[in-house]
């Protein structure tokens, strides 16, 4: 019995694969009356990264440089509320 090449082989693979997908193709579109879209899938792109939180001692150098007073006695929480108002 002669040995199939590892081509032949292959591409009787992929029809085989081809095939499965079809079946399952009609399957989906039979049984779904109302068709997905692309916009119904939602949000398909992850989020922005989220910046790194600050260190009291960036946000102190920030505050220096902004000269806000009384920075030297402000806890992190305090520093950041500063900062925000301006």
């Amino acid at each position: 019995m002669p040995k199939d090449s590892l081509g032949d082989k292959l591409e009787r693979q992929v029809d085989k694969l081809k095939g499965g997908l079809k079946d399952v193709a009609e399957a989906l579109t039979t049984e779904d009356p109302e068709p997905r879209t692309p916009g119904m899938a939602g949000r398909i792109t992850p989020s922005a990264p989220r910046a790194r939180p600050k260190t009291k001692d960036e946000l102190y150098a920030d505050a220096k440089r902004r000269g806000i007073k009384g920075r030297s006695k402000m806890t992190k929480s305090q520093l950041e509320r500063a900062l925000r108002r301006g």
